[in-house]
């Protein structure tokens, strides 16, 4: 005869089970006698200390509020922002973005994971993302924030870039592309590109597909030629055609190096570079750039032109007589500019006269020099 079930009172506690612990979820209702495994553990929040640090919402709920969240508010982003504020952990913009570049999405066990393991989150909640103003930042905000880490010489870049251009041509990528656009963007530009609005967007559309270019090849990299030869076909087809493209924007357009009218031209010679410390009101900028003009260097690189132009270059009688007519016209402007310059200058010698007569007439020596040699 089989032996009948005990039956375990209501109220009645067995021996040995009075002090065990269970874990219950607060929204769904299930016990666990282990956290480990259904719950978060939030090592730095003050709230759950009587839970042994675990946050009292099975992962199962934690998933599916958030989810919830996201299908509520249209955004990722702000389901983790909420989360974060569920679970009492800091939210970071720069943290979530970083999760999303490598994996794709950002779920809670993945963003909880780094908050937990990474040292730049020791002792930090929800609070620290309240009182740091992390919630009301805007888009603007958080590329700034990105941008300022670059390197000294990307910042340069991207300055002269939007100076040259007008505005940001590359305004909405993500960080990465920005860096690598505005890089390339850079290496393009020659004295007076910014007169020629139609060649300048030419080219901002040609570094645009060297981008494309760039992340068709990064694709290819990371597939398997055995597994994934007809997705490798299709991506290089994509990138045969963005070559033709750049190909010929550049050679209608005089971009590429091949074709390009004055391939001396760049940000490297003189001119752009006494134009670069003249806009930016860099002190001496002109005094330079006239001593500069009149070195016996510059002197004799002038002369080296004209020789080798008289050397190599074939003129019929339209071209002779059109350099003449501009030489007349230079030699009759530098004559006024001169006869000008001579005037003043003499105005200029009547007025020290009479400065100094008047110096003299009021006992003030104007030959005097102060302690330091200086005329006073």
């Amino acid at each position: 005869m089989p032996r009948k079930k005990k039956v375990v009172e209501d109220g009645v506690i067995l021996e040995g089970t009075e002090n065990k612990k269970t874990f219950k979820c607060l929204r769904c209702g299930k016990e666990y006698d282990v956290a480990m495994g259904h719950f978060y553990r939030i090592t730095y929040s003050p709230l759950f200390k009587a839970n042994d640090g675990y946050a009292p919402i099975c992962k199962e709920c934690v998933n599916e509020m958030f989810d919830d969240f996201s299908r509520r508010f249209g955004s990722d982003r702000t389901a983790c922002m909420l989360m974060c504020h569920v679970l009492d952990v800091p939210f970071y913009n720069s943290l979530y973005d970083s999760v999303v570049s490598n994996s794709g999405t950002c779920r809670p066990g993945t963003y909880n994971r780094l908050v937990v393991n990474m040292k730049n989150f020791q002792f930090q909640t929800f609070t620290n993302t309240l009182v740091n103003g992390e919630l009301n930042k805007n888009a603007l905000d958080l590329q700034e924030e990105k941008e300022q880490k670059w390197s000294k010489a990307e910042i340069q870049a991207k300055d002269d870039c939007i100076s040259v251009v007008g505005y940001d041509p590359f305004d909405g990528y993500n960080e990465g592309d920005r860096r690598y656009l505005f890089s390339e963007l850079i290496k393009y530009f020659e004295d007076g590109i910014e007169d020629d609005p139609f060649k300048l967007s030419q080219i901002v559309q040609v570094v645009n597909n060297n981008n494309q270019i760039r992340q068709i090849d990064l694709q290819i990299a990371r597939l398997n030629p055995m597994n994934s030869a007809e997705a490798i076909k299709s991506l290089n087809d994509i990138k045969v055609k963005l070559v033709s493209n750049n190909d010929k924007i550049a050679k209608e357009n005089e971009i590429s190096v091949k074709n390009r009218s004055n391939k001396d031209a760049g940000r490297n010679t003189l001119t752009f570079l006494m134009k670069d410390m003249r806009e930016k009101d860099i002190a001496g900028a002109e005094a330079n750039f006239y001593d500069q003009l009149r070195s016996p260097g510059t002197q004799w690189a002038a002369d080296m032109s004209v020789k080798a132009i008289k050397e190599n270059a074939f003129f019929d009688e339209n071209d002779m007589q059109e350099i003449f007519d501009t030489q007349r016209e230079l030699i009759d402007k530098f004559q006024k500019e001169s006869d000008d310059a001579k005037e003043k200058y003499r105005l200029s010698l009547i007025e020290n006269q009479r400065l100094k007569e008047l110096l003299e007439d009021t006992g003030i020596d104007a030959s005097a020099k102060d302690t330091d040699g200086d005329a006073v």
